[in-house]
């Protein structure tokens, strides 16, 4: 795992939310993930790459080896609300991805939840609920689903 310079402060928070808040409507809209990576910059603040767009289950962040910052997390929405998927919460290919890479991830949802992917700890945590991001005016909650505020690797291996 990369050294990070403090993991989760209230200041990395509320760039993560301002950034997803910049860029959840484009991805409602469009019904298309959005990703980049997050990173301090050589003058200590934080940044983030532009956000790609991918297809309505995946995208590819920009390779860190090739950023002129040093990389403490991933970033990524879900796209728009789907019933047919599981969008409210991160996927197992989502957290296997970060703990793979080394570098956690934060996640927005389509309801408008923040999700956090520590990748040394290998628990997903949900950091604020509905509405606290931009959400899509579609959203229902499933009432089939009762989510969890944090998840194991496991346990998402079960969706």
């Amino acid at each position: 795992m990369k050294d990070r310079f403090v993991p989760q402060t209230s200041d990395e928070i509320t760039f993560v939310s301002n950034l997803f808040n910049r860029i959840q409507a484009s991805s409602i809209n469009s019904k298309s993930e959005y990703c980049g990576l997050i990173g301090v910059g050589s003058n200590g603040q934080l940044i983030a790459t532009t956000p790609r767009m991918g297809n309505s289950d995946s995208c590819l962040p920009p390779s860190p080896e090739w950023q002129k910052m040093h990389v403490i997390a991933s970033y990524h929405t879900h796209g728009a609300a789907d019933l047919a998927y599981f969008t409210e919460i991160p996927s197992f290919d989502d957290m296997r991805t970060d703990i793979e890479d080394n570098t956690d991830g934060y996640i927005a949802t389509p309801g408008g939840r923040l999700w956090y992917v520590d990748a040394h700890a290998r628990i997903a945590r949900e950091l604020c609920g509905v509405g606290c991001l931009i959400a899509d005016p579609a959203y229902v909650d499933d009432p089939d689903i009762k989510l969890q505020k944090s998840y194991t690797l496991k346990e998402l291996s079960k969706f």
